[in-house]
């Protein structure tokens, strides 16, 4: 007798052993189906446009859109300027209307009334470093950022004023 008691005992814990795995299973592909369920969504995002800056004293500045990320349709701002904090708006544009391949061209009295416009019309701004139609600064490297105001910078490039 003792020997069938040992059997039966010995039956049941392969059985509960493989219903464990049966389960544990189960619950992983339930976790991996539930966070993976959200990837396959479309996000409304803001996209990330890639473009070429031409800047001349004599012609302005001229962007070309090269590329963007697909996303909303955003307003933004174009902005010059010499570092991170010192900068100025120099025009606006859109997403829907800036595709690859398109330019967005702003001449040098545009340039010159965003400067005016952000740091005012005082005498002797035309000699500043910041000042960007200057032709006593042909060679000086620019930042040139666009900006939504909803999501912050959406592109960024360098420009090298030329005449």
């Amino acid at each position: 007798m003792n020997t069938r008691e040992e059997s039966r005992d010995a039956a049941v814990s392969p059985v509960i052993g493989v219903m464990l795995m049966l389960v544990v299973t189960i619950v992983i592909a339930a976790v991996v189906s539930s966070f993976s369920g959200g990837l396959g969504t479309a996000k409304d995002t803001t996209p990330t446009i890639t473009f070429k800056a031409d800047l001349s004293v004599e012609d302005g500045l001229t962007i070309t859109c090269l590329g963007a990320t697909p996303g909303k349709d955003v307003n933004f701002d174009v902005c010059i300027g010499t570092s991170d904090t010192n900068w100025y708006k120099v025009g606006s544009g859109s997403t829907g209307t800036f595709s690859p391949g398109s330019s967005i061209n702003y001449n040098a009295k545009k340039l010159d009334q965003g400067f005016i416009d952000a740091f005012g019309d005082f005498g002797g701004y035309e000699n500043t470093g910041m000042y960007v139609p200057n032709p006593s600064f042909i060679g000086k490297t620019y930042t040139v950022q666009l900006i939504s105001e909803d999501a912050g910078i959406i592109g960024k490039t360098h420009a090298v004023l030329t005449a």
